[in-house]
């Protein structure tokens, strides 16, 4: 990892502006939702000398009751405690994948970086010295650190809890979003079903009423205009790879990370979607195509992909409990839905790189290509166009509709906003 989906390649960078354009006091709020990083990783764990082992949450029967209630502490904290902590850590960290179009907005735009907890908090080192100091007006510019190791509901009411948040402090009836790799699958859950946990039919549970309503009813309603960054919509095969090996997209050792993987509802619930009949085209091999029925307990304990005895009663509930819970999200974002239809949606996926999006078979189990391996017989069956880290295929797998505008581009997962015409793209969709 150190995320499933975190970028791969350089940092993005900065885009800089001669003159830089005064704070306006009527923006429509910008909230922005980042995917998994190694930064957000460094603090969830506690520091970069750390075990990865300490990424794991909870498996026992009390977690699988409480999966889709932020309020429970997986891993001895609550979900909804974790955006404060990120934000305050990570503040002067370039924001992975976003970094460049924070830097657009605050120099070109006018906008101010805040803080989603307390939006006139508007301490950042990309607004000016002035602004920085200011608590008179709210900023109108937020990113929205989550803990992304938590189930898909989970992240989407943390999420509509502090839109909720910035929209009360603002006034503003709407916002615009924009969701980077799985930051874009939450902010589209999110736009159907507010924080809701709809696979198990059941609100989030907030103490507040009048947030409680405003949280578990489809976000849609709060949202002028979506963007979505290389979003993994049909899953990906890395994160098959991350509960089968300690795998990182960066190229380091990664020693307990699968351990830590398989603990967490993110991985299980990025895995590739299914076919209408099940079955997943997992693999392939010398004899061809192989399709999988991935979604099913008995082939995780008959091919050896469970990490630890088989024979535990609670892993294997928690394993079960996995797979349903992801097959029950994924249907749950397919198809049309009326709420997700009335929001403009500008859809960005790459299609340069060799991406992986298949498993070798072997006669000892599976294998994975790194994306160098270009020399491999099998190579161009187990890779498709994409981004390096989720294809193209998955990143524009949106019901066709009216009010999505596609567009492709030829760059890495984390470096989308390092072109400057797919900034402008983005800013003038967003503003126009």
């Amino acid at each position: 990892m150190v995320g499933l989906l975190a970028g791969c390649g350089g940092e993005p960078g900065g885009v800089g502006g001669q003159v830089r354009r005064s704070p306006s006091p009527d923006r429509v709020p910008i909230v922005l939702i980042p995917g998994i990083s190694r930064e957000v990783a460094r603090v969830l764990r506690g520091g970069s000398l750390v075990p990865f082992s300490a990424l794991a949450l909870r498996t026992d029967a009390e977690a699988m009751d409480h999966l889709g209630d932020p309020r429970f502490p997986a891993d001895g904290t609550s979900a909804m405690e974790f955006p404060a902590t990120l934000d305050h850590e990570l503040r002067g960290v370039d924001v992975r994948g976003l970094q460049g179009l924070v830097d657009q907005l605050v120099r070109e735009e006018g906008y101010v970086r805040g803080d989603p907890d307390q939006p006139r908090d508007k301490d950042y080192p990309e607004n000016p010295p002035d602004v920085r100091k200011d608590r008179t007006r709210p900023a109108s510019l937020f990113v929205l650190y989550y803990d992304w190791r938590r189930d898909l509901s989970e992240s989407a009411c943390v999420v509509a809890e502090r839109i909720a948040r910035i929209r009360a402090a603002t006034g503003a009836p709407r916002v615009l979003l924009i969701g980077h790799s799985f930051g874009g699958v939450v902010a589209r859950y999110y736009l159907r079903y507010g924080g809701r946990d709809v696979a198990r039919d059941r609100d989030c549970p907030l103490p507040d009423r009048a947030t409680a309503m405003a949280v578990n009813t489809p976000g849609a309603e709060s949202v002028a205009r979506l963007v979505l960054l290389g979003a993994p919509h049909r899953g990906s095969v890395l994160a098959f790879r991350a509960l089968l090996e300690d795998f990182n997209l960066f190229g380091l050792l990664s020693l307990g990370l699968r351990e830590a993987v398989f603990t967490m509802p993110l991985a299980w619930e990025l895995l590739p979607h299914a076919e209408p009949d099940g079955q997943v085209p997992l693999l392939v091999g010398a004899n061809g195509e192989e399709r999988v029925s991935l979604y099913a307990v008995h082939t995780w304990v008959a091919r050896g992909w469970i990490l630890g005895d088989t024979q535990d009663p609670v892993r294997l509930r928690f394993v079960e409990t996995m797979l349903t819970r992801a097959v029950a999200l994924q249907r749950v974002l397919d198809g049309r839905n009326p709420a997700e239809e009335a929001v403009p949606r500008l859809v960005v996926g790459g299609e340069c790189r060799r991406t992986p999006a298949r498993a070798l078979a072997t006669r000892n189990g599976v294998q994975f290509l790194a994306r160098d391996q270009t020399d491999h017989p099998l190579f161009a069956r187990a890779t498709a166009p994409g981004d390096g880290v989720v294809t193209a295929e998955s990143a524009m797998g949106l019901p066709v509709s009216p009010m999505v505008t596609t567009v492709t581009a030829c760059t890495g997962h984390s470096t989308y906003l390092q072109d400057p015409d797919l900034v402008a793209r983005v800013v003038q969709f967003l503003l126009r």
